[in-house]
């Protein structure tokens, strides 16, 4: 049986040594014409084999009748014929030692659940006999540095093809043609462009661990709809790391509408966004919000070096166009810091009085009558401390400005320099000059700038090293002992549990709980209040209850035995009108602090255990201000992802509040997250509101807490 990423059989889909189309055609404006006219027209010098009983020959090659008749079993098969036949074809390719087939043919999945069953049927028949599928659905596979060119896109021919360090692999075949189309129009060659469709085996995780194998590929751009399987996109990631290659994928479906439209495209499934934006920083995988941004970023990439730091350096012969970048620069994180005193000092020999030699720099109108200008100005700015990376920004030139010379002593400047350079230029021309010459160009500042700050986060996270967790023994259910009086509450092994069930499972794994009792009765209560000595919450506790202050049953700040006796009883009788009769009470310490925020865990279908931090508090939903973070991480990771949030700024102390304990509420978040992962999927949930972090030194403490047990984890068998 063949494995997921298995060299021989991925090498036979993109390099294949000899191919069949199934359902060949004449005609190469023809879905099973396209592939014959590629090949032929781009050097395929493998064995071409078109299928087609109505013919003798197919675009001047020998054409066969059936897949049968072949005088050997090609490597890779296209299936281009529609239906049932279709169907019988990839059934006829795995019964004759086809090693893989790209299925074109639709109406599976995508369709709902009777293709999804057909499709599954199918694809299951195929792996039983050892090949492997792309698609269906799919336009298929391109490989411009072999000529093995399967695939019936269009826009090969609108758009013609040059091979370069680019691979292109999408979930959608329009997709995947519309990146092609804006890299070429940009004059960056392309050597993989692939749609794997449905995907009911081979995935677009599989094919960037195939693409990136190939040494002369030094980016990989994806564009998913769903993510069912991490691992195999997690090794990718891995290996684009080591190689030190440029991951950059679109995620679809961010929006809940969004989703059911990937569902209905190519039968992908939804995965939670903020999850996905987890696991990509995880796995160094730079998120674009669309093909357009995708590109952007993937023409910084490939002209130079990573952005290192923050800082900007501005140069233009504009001062609107200063201003524009210095906003732009600001609202994309980065940094323009001013230069020093040396430096400034160099420009101000070589610029005229009226021009400005802070940062950003403006050279003026200067530039028509001294057309050397720029290469004058930017080795003097090369190593200035401000400068991580440089942004020219020529808002206008044409006659009487040398642009050929712009370009040029750019171009030179960007391969001394070893920092990125961008360039904003709206004319055609301007730009066009400064792309002949490899320099990465844009239309405005906020472009420029967004890349130059993307490129930067990848750099981050490249360089984040995950914290080496040890292996956690294996994380148990609720202790027994919690207290005396808790003989009424049964210890579950499934579902919700109590809340003192809750808390005592967190606190066996180290985290911080509020001092507590769990009671059956008013007088176990009232000695309970004197045993902690200070006012105290009283909270009907039982598992039937998981939002216990929608029912009136919780009293806050108790301090006298009369007040808790009342409130006990009113209780009561609240849990006799509801029908629960299995509930305790929890007498809990009252804590002060600064401000109320969460703690979850989510146990995600596609990417296991993912913790959740931020705000809290009862308008919990309504402010949304949460971060999400995935197992191993630390606890800089934590105070990184509050930083984010709106939350950030009140956490760092404002009009007077002295700093959170910051670092306390995200040592709380990776115990969580050990526990979390050493349950091995037997915690489906929790939910840990409010956690009350006081200032910095204070501590934070879980106040409330709800967890809910799936289950037996899955065999490993």
């Amino acid at each position: 049986m063949l494995t997921r990423n298995d060299d021989a059989t991925l090498r036979q889909l993109l390099d294949p040594a000899s191919i069949a189309i199934i359902g060949a055609s004449d005609n190469p404006d023809k879905i099973g014409g396209r592939p014959i006219h590629y090949m032929r027209r781009h050097g395929y010098a493998g064995q071409l084999y078109p299928i087609n009983p109505q013919r003798a020959d197919v675009q001047g090659e020998r054409c066969w009748p059936s897949l049968a008749s072949l005088p050997a079993a090609p490597e890779l098969a296209i299936v281009a014929v529609a239906g049932e036949q279709g169907v019988r074809a990839v059934d006829e390719c795995a019964a004759s030692g086809v090693a893989a087939a790209i299925v074109i043919s639709a109406g599976f999945a995508e369709t709902g659940s009777t293709g999804r069953a057909l499709q599954d049927a199918m694809a299951a028949r195929a792996r039983a006999a050892g090949m492997r599928i792309v698609g269906p659905n799919s336009q298929g596979l391109a490989n411009f540095g072999t000529g093995a060119i399967a695939s019936f896109s269009t826009m090969f021919l609108e758009v013609p093809p040059a091979d370069g360090p680019v691979a292109v692999i999408s979930q959608s075949g329009g997709m995947s043609a519309m990146v092609y189309g804006l890299l070429r129009q940009r004059g960056i060659g392309v050597r993989h462009v692939h749609a794997t469709g449905n995907e009911a085996d081979v995935t677009v995780a599989d094919l960037a661990c195939a693409v990136l194998r190939d040494p002369e590929v030094r980016i990989v751009l994806l564009y998913l709809e769903s993510l069912r399987e991490a691992g195999a996109l997690a090794e990718a990631a891995a290996m684009a790391r080591a190689r030190g290659v440029a991951l950059i994928a679109v995620k679809s479906g961010r929006s809940e509408a969004g989703a059911r439209a990937a569902a209905s495209h190519t039968g992908a499934l939804a995965n939670e966004d903020r999850a996905v934006d987890a696991y990509f920083e995880h796995h160094a995988i730079l998120r674009a919000r669309d093909p357009q941004e995708l590109v952007r970023y993937a023409e910084l990439a490939l002209r130079g070096p990573l952005p290192r730091g923050p800082r900007l350096v501005v140069v233009s012969n504009s001062g609107a166009s200063c201003v524009l970048a210095s906003d732009a620069a600001q609202e994309s994180g980065l940094e323009i810091a001013p230069l020093d005193a040396a430096t400034q000092a160099g420009l101000a020999r070589c610029l005229p009085g009226f021009a400005t030699t802070t940062n950003p720099v403006d050279i003026t109108a200067a530039l028509l009558s001294n057309n050397g200008l720029f290469g004058e100005v930017l080795p003097l700015i090369a190593s200035d401390p401000a400068a991580d990376g440089f942004l020219i920004d020529i808002p206008v030139a044409g006659r009487g400005y040398d642009v050929a010379a712009f370009a040029a002593d750019t171009a030179d400047f960007a391969a001394r320099a070893g920092k990125p350079v961008a360039v904003v230029a709206w004319q055609a021309p301007v730009a066009a000059a400064f792309r002949e010459r490899g320099v990465a160009v844009y239309a405005d500042e906020q472009q420029a700038c967004g890349a130059l700050a993307a490129l930067y986060r990848l750099h981050r996270l490249r360089g984040r090293v995950a914290p080496a967790w040890t292996s956690d023994a294996a994380a148990t259910v609720p202790p027994a002992g919690l207290g005396e009086d808790s003989s009424a509450q049964a210890q579950p092994s499934t579902g919700t549990l109590s809340e003192a069930h809750s808390l005592a499972l967190l606190a066996s794994h180290g985290l911080t709980v509020a001092e507590h009792a769990v009671c059956a009765d008013a007088d176990a209560a009232v000695a309970a209040w004197r045993r902690i000595g200070v006012p105290v919450a009283l909270k009907a506790c039982s598992a039937r209850l998981p939002h216990k202050s929608e029912h009136g049953l919780v009293a806050l700040g108790l301090n006298d035995e009369t007040a808790l006796r009342e409130a006990l009883a009113r209780q009561a009788q609240t849990l006799a009108r509801l029908g629960v009769d299995d509930a305790a009470w929890i007498v809990a310490r009252m804590h002060a602090g600064l401000h109320e925020c969460a703690l979850g865990v989510r146990n995600d279908p596609v990417f296991g255990p993912v913790v959740l931090v931020g705000a809290g508090g009862k308008y919990v939903e309504a402010l949304d201000d949460v971060a999400v973070l995935l197992p191993p991480f630390g606890a800089e990771d934590v105070a990184a992802k509050l930083r984010g949030l709106r939350i950030g700024a009140l956490l760092a102390g404002v009009r007077g509040d002295p700093p959170a304990d910051v670092e306390a509420l995200a040592e709380q978040a990776v115990r969580l997250g050990r526990y979390a992962r050493a349950a091995g999927g037997r915690v489906a949930s929790v939910d840990i509101n409010p956690v009350l972090v006081g200032a910095r030194g204070q501590g934070a403490v879980a106040l409330d807490a709800l967890v809910e047990l799936a289950g037996a984890p899955p065999s490993s068998a």
